[in-house]
């Protein structure tokens, strides 16, 4: 994956496991904002916070829009 530039996503309900058999795909460098509008258009629009597992300094850590996700992260999407 690193040598095509992509990064592959988890998107992980409130208060559920997260799937890991489906990914979702982003090119390297790729937003919180970049892959809710990768899950539906409206989510990046209405989404109030994410939280993320993986990248960030902890796990769950809270995280703007505009937070950069590596592969393999999580994302917790509150709307």
């Amino acid at each position: 994956f690193e040598m095509l530039g992509i990064i592959r996503l988890y998107a992980k309900p409130p208060g559920r496991e997260v799937d890991r058999a489906a990914p979702f795909v982003l090119k390297r460098g790729g937003t919180v904002a970049d892959l809710a509008r990768a899950i539906h258009r409206d989510l990046s629009r209405t989404m109030k916070s994410a939280r993320v597992w993986g990248s960030a300094r902890f796990d769950g850590q809270p995280v703007p829009r505009e937070y950069v996700l590596s592969d393999g992260d999580v994302v917790e999407f509150r709307t």
